[in-house]
Formats: structure tokens, sequence, C-alpha cells
């Protein structure tokens, strides 16, 4: 059981990048710029922050971010993609309100690493996908395949379900940003902080 939040931003390696992040309460853990950054957020308070530092870094670069953040404990996951300051796709998933609540935008590059994983679906498998339902009908697990192989989730999405940070992690990976090292991290303002910027 976890609790995850995070934004991944591509920096384009502008100089300025930390500069802009720390206007958004980001504080640097490293000096270099590489092409993206992961931001850690505290899980109180972090997803909106994490979802508000991705939209205004993606719009002041004129880039990408992505804000995530997933708890394991009760399989609640949010991703959210921008494109220049504009929300270009949102997934909300939660397990005890009946599965993804919200599927907007279009189909994003990092998709499949997110919702397919490299476990086989063959009986005689000792893995299986780690966001496929466990007991499937044959034409389901065919559905499934099909939607792996055009790496497309959509048609699938009554199938697959996240229960761990596997998932993210994969698309950490997909991305070339390091999962267990981030690059920023954000802390909730205390309310003396907030009064004094006020």
């Amino acid at each position: 059981m976890s609790t995850w939040v995070g934004a991944i931003v591509e920096t384009q390696g502008r100089r300025d990048f930390w500069d802009l992040a720390r206007k958004q309460g980001v504080e640097p853990l490293a000096t270099d710029v590489p092409a993206r950054v992961l931001i850690e957020f505290e899980p109180r308070g972090g997803p909106e922050a994490a979802e508000r530092t991705a939209q205004a870094l993606s719009g002041e670069l004129s880039t990408s971010g992505l804000a995530f953040a997933a708890q394991t404990c009760s399989d609640v996951y949010e991703l959210h993609a921008f494109e220049r300051g504009a929300c270009v796709r949102r997934l909300v998933y939660s397990r005890d309100e009946g599965g993804w609540l919200r599927v907007e935008g279009d189909v994003q590059p990092w998709e499949p690493a997110f919702f397919f994983d490299d476990a086989s679906t063959a009986p005689d498998s000792d893995g299986w996908p780690d966001m496929l339902h466990d007991e499937l009908a044959a034409e389901d697990v065919a559905r499934f395949e099909a939607a792996r192989r055009a790496g497309d989730p959509s048609a699938v999405l009554d199938l697959l379900h996240p229960s761990s940070t596997a998932p993210l992690w994969r698309l950490c990976a997909a991305l070339d940003v390091p999962p267990d090292a981030p690059l920023g991290r954000w802390k909730k303002p205390s309310l003396w902080a907030r009064l004094v910027r006020r």
C-alpha cells in the first residue's frame, strides 16, 4: 500500500527551468536540467498541486506535462496530461466507485507503457498482465491482446484496473525519467509562508 503523487515536465533543457519551478513551490534536488524532470509531491494537498504545477510549467515552457496520483490501498488513480498548458487527457479511476470515472481527451503516446506490461495471457504463463482482471472470457482476452498490439487501451478500459504503482514505474521508464530519483520536491506551503506571500 502506498501513495505516490508526482508530475513529469518536459523542460527543453531550459536553464531557467528551476527558477520557473520555484515559482510553483518546487524545491530543486539537483542542478542539472534533463529533457524531462520528475517532481515529487506530498500526498496531502499534492494531487491538486501536481496538476496545477504540471499545467503551469507546461504552459510557461510550451511543452508537455503530466500530473499523476496513485493510492494503492484504495486503488484510486488520476492522470492529467497537458500540452502547452491545455489539458489534453484526463484519466480518473476508483475501484470503490466502479472503475474509470473520467476518460477525457485523446490517447497519449505514453499510455501503452502505463496500461500494458509484457506479461503473457497464455494459459501456461507464470505471469499475468498486472492491469488485467484475472478471470476473463476468451473473447475478452482476445480484445485485450488486440488493444495491446494496437497500443490503444480505449476499447478495453472495462477490463483494466490499476492496483499498484507498477504502471507508473513503466510510464516513467517510457519517458526516460528515473521513478526513484525525483529532481524536484513540492511541499505544501506553511501558513506563515502563505501569509507572507500576500
